[in-house]
């Protein structure tokens, strides 16, 4: 859920900017185990080990490992507020550190060398939202773009945090099964068949030609998703509708997969992200769309 304040807007849209015109690109990740879990038990396959990797959120920090393996992973975060957040990891070029990305934030100029490489988009406090995702080694910034009432995203209030992804990943979990298909394109959400309530697992592939993001927001009597998004700019008094989750920015080629359990209602599904030759919302650009859940 990335942010549109003035000084959001410039540095996120010049971050995926650098990241569209890089010659690198995010492989399509394949599927997940927790960091500090339990042993599995004796006999069981390794492939079938999922790893789980807990991020606890809170204002204005991450708790989270300092590192983890390569391979499909689970990341979940667990949201302690007050305010919503997300997870948006960014993969740094080889030889690039934390020190160099808050260094060239502090010189003004986002770095080229920074990829979106996704994470979970914003649960409400007290819950959690996860996403299942495949990570290459190299080293990576954990940043939350969401705005605080002040209008300035998380990230320049301290939150970020560096993040080592270890090893070849050539052992990795099964990828998961997924009974809905979501394409984000520029600019929709395409759904394989339309979501209904329970439990679901949504594959999400970008078969777009940027960055795109998936905000699921379930809408309060009467309200549209466009009004959440107008919030979303600058979250002051009541919120409009109620977040559950989805994923941050991936790049163009890009497979996440995403467990939801969700009540019957009103939904909107969002992209934030800005968009390269103008630097709006795609929200603005018709990346925003309005389904009932039943």
């Amino acid at each position: 859920m990335p942010v549109r304040t003035p000084s959001g807007a410039i540095l996120l849209a010049a971050l995926l900017l650098a990241a569209c015109r890089s010659e690198k690109r995010a492989e399509a990740p394949v599927a997940d185990t927790d960091v500090g879990q339990p042993a599995r038990a004796a006999g069981e396959a390794a492939a079938a080990a999922p790893t789980v990797v807990t991020v606890t959120a809170h204002d204005y920090a991450f708790e989270a490992p300092d590192q983890i393996p390569a391979g499909f992973i689970t990341m979940r975060l667990v949201n302690k507020g007050p305010s919503l957040h997300h997870v948006q990891l960014l993969k740094l070029e080889e030889g690039k550190t934390m020190a160099d990305f808050t260094a060239a934030l502090k010189a003004g100029g986002p770095p080229q060398w920074a990829l979106p490489a996704g994470g979970p988009n914003p649960p409400e406090p007290g819950d959690t939202a996860s996403v299942e995702m495949k990570l290459e080694p190299g080293q990576y910034v954990m940043v939350c773009f969401v705005p605080a009432a002040d209008g300035q995203p998380h990230l320049m209030k301290g939150m970020m945090r560096p993040l080592t992804v270890t090893g070849s990943g050539s052992t990795m979990a099964a990828e998961p099964t997924a009974d809905i298909t979501m394409k984000l394109v520029d600019f929709d959400f395409q759904l394989s068949t339309p979501l209904t309530a329970g439990r679901h697992m949504l594959r999400i592939d970008n078969a777009g030609t940027q960055p795109h993001e998936l905000a699921i927001v379930r809408m309060e009597p009467g309200k549209e998703p466009m009004s959440f998004a107008s919030w979303g700019e600058r979250p002051v008094g009541k919120a409009p509708g109620r977040m559950y989750g989805g994923v941050s920015a991936i790049m163009p080629g890009t497979t996440v997969y995403v467990p939801l359990d969700l009540p019957a209602g009103e939904y909107g599904l969002l992209c934030f992200v800005p968009e390269m030759k103008d630097g709006k919302p795609h929200f603005m650009h018709g990346m925003v769309k309005k389904v009932t859940i039943s």
